[in-house]
């Protein structure tokens, strides 16, 4: 390990403690208009710094907590009895008093962690690489499924996952821009390829999917910087682009949840506003000002924080 790499571990994890040590810090959110929005509407949620390696608990309108992440940060989730912490080199939990075990981290180094879900029966279902694992309560692995067409380079192959009610799988696939729906043994079921609609909407790196109420499925394009629903002919049925609101400054899209009303509330790595609320309607409800210091500077992903806290799967 050379010395400048020791460097610019130390230094970050320095950084890293102080911020840990910072006492709740408000956000600043903002109405379309520049005023001052309602916090108090803002519903309680933990974002992820990517780059930062951590995560930041969100709770009226403040950063409450921060949690530091095993690796880059790609995912975090409350549930009733832990924060789950998803680093690229491993999964923490966090207990009650925010001590910190290690729940899981691959045997190969080479192999990378990019996104994982809790499960209502205290299983998580994670994405490495290739592979789609379900682990048991206690990190064990009891299901592995190789997805050998997934040909890309180690870590544009499986971006986010989602189990389905049926059994199976919803997985984002970076490199390819495609999106694949796969049954419990890991077969496909369908593909949309992305690139062939990159003429009405650009798609680069795409980032996040969700399998929505109405059985359409929503895209997070990356570095095509927009939201895209598609409908069982894979076309676009809804979409929002950086035209559409020119104020967020979009550059990137990343994780997103579809609260219970419709709105959808969207990190925005690397944008102007790096977080925001809007309607199916595309009007904007709340935005938030990049603060790289006390607030979130380029989040990439977010699971909202509610009563029960596990994932609700269509």
């Amino acid at each position: 390990m050379s010395i400048k790499y020791k460097i610019k571990t130390l230094a970050l994890y320095i950084y890293i403690s102080l911020l840990m040590n910072l006492g709740a810090q408000e956000l600043d959110f903002r109405k379309a208009d520049g005023t001052p929005y309602d916090a108090s509407q803002v519903p309680n949620m933990i974002v992820t710094e990517h780059l930062k390696q951590q995560a930041k608990l969100i709770k009226k309108g403040q950063i409450s907590k921060r949690f530091s992440s095993y690796g880059k940060c790609q995912e975090a989730w409350q549930t009733p009895s832990s924060t789950i912490v998803c680093g690229s080199l491993g999964i923490w939990k966090y207990d009650q008093t925010n001590t910190r075990e290690i729940y899981f981290e691959p045997q190969l180094r080479t192999l990378e962690i990019h996104s994982c879900e809790p499960l209502s029966n205290g299983d998580m279902v994670v994405a490495v690489n290739k592979y789609i694992l379900e682990l048991s309560p206690s990190g064990k692995i009891k299901k592995s499924i190789k997805l050998n067409f997934l040909r890309e380079e180690s870590r544009l192959q499986i971006k986010s996952i989602k189990k389905l009610a049926d059994g199976g799988y919803l997985i984002s696939s970076c490199g390819p821009n495609k999106i694949y729906r796969l049954d419990k043994r890991g077969v496909v079921k369908r593909i949309i390829e992305l690139n062939l609609i990159k003429a009405t909407v650009k798609t680069d790196r795409i980032h996040d999917v969700e399998l929505l109420k109405n059985g359409r499925i929503m895209v997070s394009t990356g570095y095509g910087a927009s939201l895209i629903e598609v409908n069982e002919k894979n076309e676009i049925s809804w979409s929002l682009r950086p035209k559409d609101q020119h104020d967020l400054g979009l550059v990137y899209l990343g994780g997103f949840i579809v609260r219970d009303n419709g709105n959808i509330i969207a990190t925005a790595y690397k944008s102007t506003y790096p977080m925001f609320e809007i309607t199916r309607e595309k009007t904007l409800v709340w935005k938030l000002p990049r603060n790289k210091d006390t607030g979130l500077d380029k989040p990439s992903s977010l699971n909202l924080v509610t009563a029960n806290s596990y994932p609700s799967i269509e």
